[in-house]
C-alpha cells in the first residue's frame, strides 16, 4: 500500500508511503490520500489527522511524472465541475496537521498546502518547479498568496526555485522548525490539542477561515483544471517531462 492510516483515539496518522520513490504519488496514491481524506471526515470518532512521509528523504517529491502526465491523462474541457479531489481543490473537513522531512515539492508542496498547521525539520525543502516541466502548480497557485504573500508566492511559483526551511519559516509557510526526533511527536500533540476541543465549532471555524483566505477556491479549481487539460495537450510537454526523467535516472 502506498498510503497507512493509523488511527488512535481521535487523532489519525496518515503516512504516505513509497520512501524508495520519496513518497512520489502515483494514481493508486492519489485515490489512496482522497480515500483516506474521505475516512477521517467520515469517522465520527477521528477529530484531527497528521499527514507526514516515510522515510529520511521526502515529505512528498510531488507526482510520479512519468504515470500522472501524458496524453492519457489529460482533462477535457470545461463544465459545471467542483472540486472532487484534494489535487484539485477539495479540502477535508477535518484538521490536518502537516509533519515535513525532506523534500515538500510539486505536488509534495501543494499536499502540505492542504494541510491546515505545517511544521517542518531543518533539513525540509520547498519548491515549485513544475514550470519547468511544462506544469502547473494550480493548486498552490490558488492558496500559496493566502499562506505567504503575492510576491512571495511569485517568487517560489515563476522562479522553480527552492527554499530552506528557515526561509519557509521566515514567509509563514511553515508555523515551527523542530528537530527531526521531535518532528511527529509535535505534530500528533498538536493534532491532540485540536482533538480536544468541540469538533463542530473546530469543522465551522476551520470552514471560515478557508472561505475567508480562498473566497473563490471552486472558480480557481475550475480554471486550474481547464489549464491543466490545455498544457497536458501541449506537443512540448512530454519531451520537458522525458529531460527531467532522464537527468533523474542519470541517462542525461
Amino acid at each position: 500500500m502506498s498510503i497507512r492510516v493509523d488511527v488512535d483515539g481521535p487523532v489519525a496518522l496518515i503516512t504516505l508511503d513509497r520512501p524508495e520513490k520519496l513518497n512520489a504519488m502515483d494514481g493508486a496514491t492519489y485515490a489512496a490520500l482522497d480515500a483516506a481524506f474521505e475516512r477521517i471526515d467520515e469517522d465520527p470518532e477521528i477529530a484531527a489527522a497528521v499527514l507526514t512521509g516515510a522515510g529520511e528523504r521526502a515529505f512528498s517529491a510531488g507526482a510520479d511524472l512519468e504515470q500522472m502526465h501524458g496524453p492519457e491523462s489529460a482533462l477535457k474541457g470545461w463544465g459545471t465541475w467542483k472540486p472532487d479531489s484534494w489535487g484539485f481543490g477539495r479540502i477535508p473537513r477535518t484538521p490536518l496537521v502537516a509533519a515535513i522531512h525532506g523534500y515538500a515539492l510539486a505536488g509534495g508542496l501543494e499536499l502540505a498546502l492542504t494541510c491546515d498547521i505545517r511544521i517542518a525539520t531543518p533539513e525540509a525543502t520547498f519548491g515549485a518547479p513544475e514550470v519547468k516541466w511544462a506544469l502547473l502548480h494550480g493548486l498552490g497557485a490558488s492558496r500559496l498568496p493566502a499562506v505567504v504573500g503575492l510576491s512571495n508566492a511569485m517568487s517560489l511559483l515563476l522562479t522553480a526555485e527552492f527554499i530552506d526551511a528557515e526561509e519557509a519559516l521566515r514567509i509563514g509557510l511553515v508555523s515551527r522548525i523542530v528537530p527531526r526526533e521531535e518532528l511527529l511527536e509535535t505534530a500528533l500533540g498538536i493534532a491532540r490539542k485540536i482533538a480536544a476541543n468541540h469538533p463542530t465549532a473546530v469543522q465551522m471555524t476551520k470552514e471560515l477561515a478557508l472561505r475567508a483566505a480562498y473566497p473563490n477556491a471552486e472558480e480557481v479549481a475550475r480554471l486550474y483544471r481547464s489549464y491543466f487539460a490545455i498544457l497536458e495537450a501541449a506537443p512540448d510537454q512530454p519531451g520537458a517531462i522525458r529531460k527531467f526523467s532522464e537527468r533523474e535516472r542519470g541517462d542525461a
